[in-house]
């Protein structure tokens, strides 16, 4: 079975969702017998990281709201990922453009690290407070999942490398209907859309496995 996942760094619906999937691949009999692809969708196109600013002013600026709305908004985020085992950090988390992360993903991916790669800027995201459109901090992070710090030194430098890659991903999800992240495509027939519950992932995929063992 193949799974397609678009999502982007810092999106917590994602991050949710991912944990929300391996949980219920964790309960599924023949999850060996899954192979796993992620593909790069920016969340929100042109944020920056301003030290001036806190995430909950960062955010509210971009989606134009007031600050009070913000925490409002993100107050439920926190709910769902308390519930899931997640311990979201917002005080500390920085707003960061994610395509050089992306960028750097694409090379991952050459490297069969984009599954770690994931997991370890959400982590930094969501609960160390890191600011993951850093040079800094992306090579650290590179380097932590067995990649190499001076190629991906390289790949951010160069301000182009893997950046067609990336954008192929963000067009083909336009083509398949992507709307929001994260986005599930199981054998390239069956889509699955938002954080959903782990017993809707356990259910896609006995669905998936017993129609593909009809075939």
């Amino acid at each position: 079975m193949e799974i397609t996942i678009w999502a982007d760094f810092v999106c917590p619906f994602c991050y949710i969702g991912q944990t929300h999937l391996e949980r219920a691949m964790a309960n599924f009999a023949h999850a060996d017998e899954i192979t796993i692809e992620h593909k790069s969708f920016e969340l929100m196109p042109g944020a920056k990281y301003d030290p001036s600013k806190n995430f909950y002013e960062a955010f509210a600026d971009l989606k134009g709201t007031t600050v009070e709305q913000a925490v409002q908004m993100n107050e439920q985020v926190i709910q769902m990922a308390t519930a899931t085992g997640l311990n979201f950090n917002f005080s500390d988390m920085k707003m960061a453009d994610t395509m050089p992360a992306h960028r750097v993903f694409q090379y991952a991916k050459t490297q069969g690290r984009d599954g770690e790669y994931f997991k370890a800027f959400y982590t930094a995201y969501f609960e160390d407070g890191a600011l993951i459109s850093d040079e800094d901090t992306i090579i650290s992070l590179s380097k932590l999942v067995g990649l190499d710090g001076d190629k991906v030194r390289e790949i951010l430098a160069s301000e182009d490398q893997f950046q067609a890659e990336a954008t192929a991903d963000i067009f083909r999800a336009g083509e398949v209907g992507v709307q929001g992240v994260p986005f599930f495509v199981f054998n390239n027939k069956y889509a699955v859309q938002g954080a959903q519950p782990v017993e809707v992932f356990q259910q896609v995929l006995d669905r998936v496995y017993a129609e593909e063992q009809e075939t």
